[in-house]
């Protein structure tokens, strides 16, 4: 009966990155939306020479530049944590899944995180 045990936490704990993961991706969907429904306009008039359209495009840019990088070392940064983990316990039994899953994840987080911010400042100041 141990041996069954194992491989069950294991399916649970993949279970529960995905389902964070899944959870992310949505939010993080939603808020995309309503941001590049909100900026749009703003962007528009940036393109028709408006100061502040174009301060918005500005930094629309920049926070995707930063996203990407601060993206890449996170994934890097799992990565080695899961690496490092094989290296120094080379018995324990390694579940791909969900080491995966924590990757992608953290990966997704600076995009999420920007997403949020942005759609949450767009909506105050169209209030």
């Amino acid at each position: 009966m141990a041996k069954t045990a194992k491989p069950l936490e294991m399916i649970a704990g993949a279970g529960v990155e995905a389902q964070a993961l899944t959870t992310r991706m949505l939010a993080m969907q939603a808020d995309a939306g309503l941001t590049i429904a909100l900026r749009m306009p703003m962007l528009v008039k940036g393109a028709l020479g408006d100061r502040r359209g174009q301060t918005e495009a500005a930094k629309a840019v920049t926070e995707k530049v930063t996203a990407v990088m601060e993206s890449g070392f996170a994934a890097g940064h799992a990565t080695a944590m899961f690496w490092w983990g094989v290296v120094f316990n080379p018995l324990a039994q390694v579940d791909l899944h969900e080491a995966t899953a924590k990757v992608v994840n953290h990966s997704l987080e600076p995009f999420s995180k920007r997403a949020q911010a942005n759609a949450l400042r767009l909506r105050a100041r169209k209030r």
